[in-house]
């Protein structure tokens, strides 16, 4: 069966989808070869990680506007996943990653056949907040090494003050001078024309008259002049000049590369497959819920529907793809998206246009990727996630909810101290036990009601009238084993306090499920009323909570002291006086 967008997909599309592909594959060139490089891989593998998967996902993703390729997050996800297991740019270390990406697809694949699209809301904003904006400052501390001439640094704060201190320091402790002054050059000045680059199209297009869209474009493109320009420089001055430039040197892709890389995993351990579970795991679940974002922000946009069961099947067939031709795990990328969406991409259709430009524009720039200077590609690395680093979750959060910010903190410090799987598993558990805490302390107010009218309020809140020997009480939570022992003191407390009640109402307008602690607890409960001298009622009982008190004959029980209403119970209370 065809995808939705077959169906909907009109004649009248296909020059926009044609024109966004050969934006997005345009700029896809030197994106991708940065994220190889954060990777730890060849150059070329960022480039056949932009070949299928763009084709896989159009076969299931519900997207119009997301374009799918190699994603910073999860290159740094997989340098710290593998960096333990082989040699960054080794074959062992290539035939790792591309295990990873594959076995990332497969998983995906079954969650998407399983129907488990749910999981997207298992990591909370401010989880996903926190760990983008610690992997965007790790990745951009990390790509100082290029630029420097310096080998890779690590992929955590320790790692990387270690690396840091081993290159200004000698044995002695005293300050050296350690920096490949050529690579500094070209870098530092790759730097200085991509943060140029936007400014000055955007002059240029107020200047030409361009739409804020076609202006967009162009800016998106600078990136590539930017790497040829840089090209050019690095070569002449290791030509003519004393300061040299490390560049990436020669790069081959044959099709039986991916089958030799596989086969070099007789290399690696059986230990070493088994740790690839637990960063497949979260790699997974990270491309997921970071793809989805991008994906719901610009169907909010064109008021479209995202299916998240379809997503999983499009990004696993797309990691699939990926993993098989020898490539690395890949995700929805927002700044792909942005260009493909304003580039005029109507449908899936551009991505596939995209996967068969990119495909021509390798046949025609391999043999001048070997002129690319490392830095430059590690300053495009830079500027392309300086705008992952913001703070304004964290500044909302703190305002509105202290729990939420400090699992924003505990998920950013747990990635930068610890690693990424660390800082994730941080991060949901803190997420997971700020939410049974919550749930475990429910709000209880007494009610009264509101003068001439059939409404109950807060009397902390409201000025109510209430009936003498009567307490109103509303518990805001459903009632489960982590917050009855809670409830039962908060009701003992209020009822201390008012030794002359003589009937507790309960509300349960806020109750859709009593679990069976909960249950027998109010039993228990009621019979310590009773002994008291005190009559225990139910009011506004949800259908389903009815449905289930009926199934233990508990409707037999409060026979008489269940009520419809607030109200119900008021008039039944106020006539029995």
């Amino acid at each position: 069966m065809p995808p939705p967008w077959v169906r909907a997909w009109r004649r009248t599309w296909l020059g926009s989808d044609l024109t966004a592909g050969l934006v997005v594959a345009v700029m896809l060139v030197p994106q991708s070869l940065a994220y190889a490089m954060l990777a730890g891989l060849p150059p070329h593998v960022g480039l056949m990680a932009s070949l299928l998967p763009l084709l896989g996902y159009a076969v299931f993703g519900s997207s119009t506007s997301m374009s799918v390729g190699p994603a910073a997050i999860t290159s740094l996800m997989m340098v710290q996943a593998l960096t333990p297991l082989a040699v960054p740019g080794s074959a062992p270390y290539v035939a790792l990653a591309a295990m990873l990406g594959l076995g990332s697809g497969l998983l995906m694949l079954l969650m998407g056949r399983l129907r488990m699209g749910f999981l997207s809301q298992l990591l909370g904003r401010p989880v996903v907040q926190g760990f983008t904006v610690a992997s965007a400052l790790l990745i951009m501390a990390g790509q100082v090494a290029p630029i420097l001439g310096w080998p890779s640094l690590g992929q955590t704060v320790p790692d990387l003050f270690e690396g840091v201190r081993k290159h200004v320091l000698d044995a002695q402790g005293a300050w050296r001078w350690d920096v490949q002054t050529g690579s500094l050059l070209i870098g530092v000045g790759a730097m200085g024309l991509l943060w140029l680059g936007p400014r000055l199209m955007s002059l240029l297009g107020r200047t030409m008259g361009l739409t804020t869209s076609g202006a967009q474009v162009v800016a998106r493109l600078w990136p590539l002049l930017v790497l040829v320009l840089a090209s050019m420089v690095a070569t002449w001055m290791n030509r003519h000049t004393v300061w040299s430039v490390a560049q990436v040197g020669a790069v081959n892709v044959e099709l039986g590369g991916a089958l030799r890389a596989l086969s070099s995993l007789t290399e690696v351990s059986v230990t070493s497959l088994a740790n690839l579970i637990m960063p497949i795991l979260l790699i997974s679940l990270v491309s997921f819920v970071s793809s989805m974002s991008v994906a719901q922000t610009f169907a909010l946009k064109h008021s479209e529907r995202i299916d998240a069961d379809r997503e999983l099947l499009g990004l696993g067939l797309a990691n699939v793809g990926s993993g098989l031709v020898g490539g690395m795990a890949v995700a929805g990328g927002l700044s792909r998206s942005v260009v493909n969406e304003a580039a005029g991409a109507r449908s899936p259709l551009a991505g596939v246009f995209t996967a068969v430009l990119l495909g021509l524009l390798m046949l025609l720039l391999l043999p001048w990727l070997a002129w690319l200077p490392k830095a430059a590609l590690a300053a495009v690395i830079i500027m392309a996630v300086s705008g992952l680093v913001q703070w304004q979750g964290l500044r909302a959060a703190w305002r509105y909810d202290r729990v939420e910010a400090w699992a924003f903190l505990s998920t950013a410090a747990g990635v930068m101290l610890l690693g990424f799987e660390s800082g994730i598993l941080l991060g949901i558990a803190w997420s997971l036990g700020a939410m049974i805490w919550r749930h475990s302390q429910p709000h209880m107010a007494e009610v009264g009601r509101l003068p001439g009218t059939e409404h109950f309020r807060n009397v902390q809140r409201y000025e109510v009238e209430s009936l003498p020997g009567v307490m109103m009480v509303r518990v805001d939570e459903s009632l489960d084993f982590t917050n009855i022992q809670h409830v039962e003191m908060g009701l003992s407390d209020m009822l201390n306090r008012r030794p002359q009640v003589h009937s507790l109402v309960l509300l349960l307008s806020a109750v859709n499920r009593i679990d069976h602690s909960a249950l027998q607890a109010l039993i228990e409960f009621d019979d310590a009323q009773t002994a008291q001298g005190r009559s225990l009622y139910l009011a506004e009982v949800k259908g389903p909570v009815m449905d289930r008190l009926r199934r233990v004959s508990l409707d037999k029980r409060f026979a008489g002291r269940i009520f419809l209403s607030a109200q119900h119970a008021w008039d039944a209370l106020q006539t029995r006086q």
